[in-house]
């Protein structure tokens, strides 16, 4: 048999083994033993020629109707099918048999799965390096892994390897956001990314003629620059050819491809959901006889190439494998119950994947005048003390004193410099040095890591989330907090899940510059720590001194975990201190008191420290000793240090500039009511923003702001209780 014969027949081989094994599931649907499942027969042509497109190393992003590339991703043929002639084992996957067993106990929810159990079907990851394979799973968003894949794309070119990732997409995801922010990204780097668009004409009921007025979705790929094809996905070959130029393209630099592969509808959206029925009876009837499974079959019997006792042998292979992988998982016990207690946060230390990783812009100059920020070179090298400026940090006199912003571009300045696998990415950080000239410099020593992102945020996000799944650490700015919101999807259900769904760490840290006081408006002032502060699986920093902008900044990069960063824009440049040296790192999750008391305790973070400790120290002229407690960290909350003051104290008053409802300082509230409550004298108070939004003219915002006179009458009545 030829060499072009052997492929064809390992084609249909892969084929004819992701048929068995998605009607095996089928069949336990329907008597009960899986809650759910999505066939992906129909579209064996087109994964299983793109997955075998692939090397080991490659990175393959799937999604539910993908198993076709993932058994030929997994499995090395010559082990899954000995005798077939398929060459020699590869001497690195594991084993077929157990990688089917996991595989199947992945999809039946037991606890030798690949998630074990915490995970439904296809959504889990499987990243072995060592072995090869590296598979990053899907949420149930469509399109949100687009530019999760285009991050590990990053990562390949960003390692100088040759490697490429493929991603797969519905005709239904192509409406997404996340399509057109990954796919523009993807092309404006040059990654080497393919995209596969399944097009089965409908996405779960809506046919294409109510989602896109295209003619072809691959005239999607032309419009940002990229290599565009559209192929007919019931012939592996055609796939195969269309995958094998666009693999050559993106190893050799030429940037990303999409590739449109036009399929029948032959299941619903689910099994047994109905959806079914919204195809025409006529049409469903082509689709069915144009069926690529039993067509390719008859296609290389007619070549000669698969004869009925080679098609016998194969099946029985096939059936042997699938029947023992499959009754084995059914026994398979299921997860233990502690496994829906593990942590979803990284323990420090934890290890990434072993990997060969290893001019003046008009509209940011109007935002910095806004913000009333002095984008001089004489201001930006030695920031002038404001007014209304908080209290400096106690420093020895010859030390010099830098700002709050200093320390925050020193962090990332000796991060840079200390680990390559630190990056930068942001809004127009790179030549004009953002918006708040805080990565100034930076650009002009590492160009290929100081990365200027269109105006993406989600793109950005999923970008850096992959990124940091193949060994990268990066820092990525948002110019405003508030335009995190844009990302708020990547940050919630991509980001934010992964160590708990695969324990696989996802080290990148999101500055946002934060926070009010300045005049900025409703767009621009937000504090927005609380929305990240709800999901497990993120840490939230909210420094308030100088050190700490240097210091905390510094352990969120080196930590394995996203981090929710927030740096507030009024102290950038009114607060001096003496900065931490390089190697000083401050620990993530401890609380500081800025003030020793023995009559009041505040709790506080952020702008809200400054307010605080004037505060306290109006009260000590009245002969009241005010503690304050700068939580620092709010995710994870140093809560012995909180409620030692509080037992010492009696009374306990928290300050926070968030709005009131849902505002952080409420989980504060009812840790203290719940862990302190017999030593309290008083009941716990708050004083926060209301709800509303922020106002622009100055002195409406400063009427809602919580001020020391507001600090000063919560604290007084508190004493007086």
């Amino acid at each position: 048999m030829s060499n072009l014969d052997q492929i064809r027949l390992l084609h249909y081989a892969y084929m004819r083994f992701a048929r068995d094994l998605d009607t095996r599931f089928a069949m336990l649907l329907r008597t009960g033993r899986l809650s759910k499942w999505y066939s992906q027969i129909g579209s064996e042509a087109t994964t299983v020629a793109a997955g075998l497109s692939l090397r080991r190393g490659d990175v393959l992003c799937s999604l539910h109707r993908d198993l076709g590339a993932i058994l030929a991703t997994y499995l090395d043929p010559a082990r899954t099918f000995p005798d077939f002639g398929f060459g020699e084992p590869d001497g690195l996957r594991p084993e077929p048999r157990e990688l089917l067993y996991r595989l199947c106990c992945q999809l039946l929810g037991r606890g030798d799965g690949f998630s074990n159990g915490v995970e439904r079907s296809f959504h889990y990851g499987y990243l072995d390096p060592s072995r090869g394979i590296r598979h990053i799973g899907m949420i149930s968003h469509l399109g949100s892994m687009i530019p999760v894949a285009a991050g590990a794309a990053f990562a390949l070119k960003q390692a100088g390897t040759d490697r490429v990732a493929l991603n797969f997409i519905g005709d239904g995801g192509t409406s997404t956001g996340d399509f057109h922010e990954g796919l523009n990204m993807a092309a404006v780097w040059k990654l080497p990314l393919i995209l596969v668009i399944e097009n089965n004409r409908y996405a779960f009921s809506t046919p294409t003629s109510a989602q896109y007025a295209a003619e072809r979705l691959s005239d999607r790929g032309i419009g940002y620059g990229m290599a565009a094809i559209t192929v007919d996905g019931n012939d592996p070959e055609s796939v195969g050819a269309a995958m094998t130029r666009a693999v050559e393209r993106a190893r050799s630099g030429s940037g990303p491809t999409l590739i449109e592969a036009m399929l029948g509808r032959m299941r619903g959206h689910s099994e047994g959901d109905d959806s079914l029925k919204v195809v025409p009876e006529a049409e469903l009837e082509t689709y069915m006889n144009e069926d690529p499974v039993p067509g390719y079959a008859r296609q290389l019997d007619t070549a000669g190439v698969l004869d009925s006792e080679l098609l016998a042998r194969l099946e029985a292979r096939i059936s042997e494998l699938v029947e023992e992988a499959v009754a084995r998982a059914i026994e398979a016990p299921g997860p233990e119950v502690e496994t829906a207690f593990r942590p979803a946060l990284a323990p420090s230390g934890t290890l990434q994947l072993a990997d060969e990783l290893p001019t003046a812009d008009a509209d940011l100059l109007a935002e910095a005048e806004e913000l009333e920020i002095d984008l001089s070179e004489e201001a930006l090298s030695d920031p002038a003390p404001s007014d209304d400026a908080p209290s400096e940090s106690p420093v020895a006199d010859a030390a010099p004193l830098e700002t709050y912003v200093e320390g925050i571009h020193q962090a990332m300045q000796e991060e840079l410099e200390r680990d390559d696998r630190v990056v930068l990415m942001g809004q127009d950080i790179a030549a004009f040095e953002g918006a708040f000239r805080i990565t100034r410099g930076l650009w002009k020593r590492w160009p290929e890591r100081v990365l200027d992102t269109p105006i993406a945020e989600s793109g950005t996000l999923g970008i850096a989330a992959g990124a940091a799944l193949l060994g990268y650490r990066p820092v990525v700015e948002m110019q405003f907090g508030d335009f995190i919101s844009c990302g708020f999807n990547q940050m919630v259900n991509v980001i934010a899940k992964f160590y708990y769904r695969w324990q696989v760490p996802c080290p990148l840290v999101v500055r946002l510059p934060a926070g009010g006081g300045v005049g900025a408006g409703p767009f621009h002032s937000q504090n927005p720590e609380a929305w990240f502060a709800h999901v497990a699986g993120l840490k939230v920093v909210c420094p308030a001194t100088a050190e700490d902008a240097k210091g905390l900044l510094k352990a969120a990069i080196r930590d394995p975990n996203p981090v929710v960063y927030c740096e507030h824009k009024f102290l950038y440049r009114r607060i001096k201190a003496v900065l931490p040296g390089p190697d000083d790192v401050f620990e993530l999750g401890v609380a500081a008191v800025r003030r020793e008391g023995t009559d009041l305790t505040m709790v506080t973070y952020g702008s809200g420290v400054w307010t605080c400790l004037e505060a306290a120290d109006a009260l000590a002229k009245e002969g009241v000793e005010a503690e304050v407690v700068d939580l620092r960290t709010l995710v994870p909350l140093d809560e012995e240090t909180v409620l030692s003051s509080v037992r010492k104290t009696g009374r306990a008053l928290v300050v926070h500039e968030a709005q009131e409802t849902a505002g952080f300082g409420g989980e504060v509230v009812a840790r203290i009511a719940d862990q302190a409550f017999a030593w309290l004298d008083a009941p716990v108070k708050r004083v926060a923003y209301p709800d509303r939004p922020v106002p622009f003219a100055k002195h409406l915002e400063q009427a809602l702001l919580p001020s020391t006179d507001k600090v000063l009458a919560a604290a007084r009545e508190l004493l007086d209780f």
